[in-house]
């Protein structure tokens, strides 16, 4: 596996990003990437918070996360996630700019808030 801005190269097979590969992490089964942010921009980028995908071995993009506000709290803002850390036991773990952390569901991208750092 290799990466190169927007690149990145599994099993041979190439994968281009609409943005700036920040950074990758990996477990058993899955590759994940962390696309780059644009930090002070004045607009909003369509897509920006879901910045996080997960690419099978094979070189596959198996789904793209789901950074949705819950249906049951209508004020909650998303934020771009801006770490990713994957734990002893293979779980995705990724922190938004607001400081919320949320584990992900490894066969959907759905997200799950468990603390808040900040």
């Amino acid at each position: 596996m290799q990466y190169k801005d927007n690149e990145l190269e599994i099993s041979g097979k190439k994968i281009k990003f609409p943005k700036k590969i920040d950074e990758i992490k990996q477990n058993d089964e899955y590759v994940f990437v962390r696309l780059a942010i644009i930090m002070n921009s004045s607009e909003y980028i369509e897509g920006e918070d879901n910045n996080v995908y997960a690419i099978d071995k094979m070189g596959n993009i198996v789904w793209q996360i789901k950074n949705f506000p819950p249906k049951d709290n209508l004020e909650f803002t998303c934020s771009p996630i801006v770490l990713m850390y994957v734990d002893e036991s293979n779980h995705l773990f990724v922190t938004d700019f607001s400081g919320r952390r949320f584990k992900v569901n490894l066969k959907t991208g759905d997200m799950q808030m468990v603390s808040i750092t900040k």
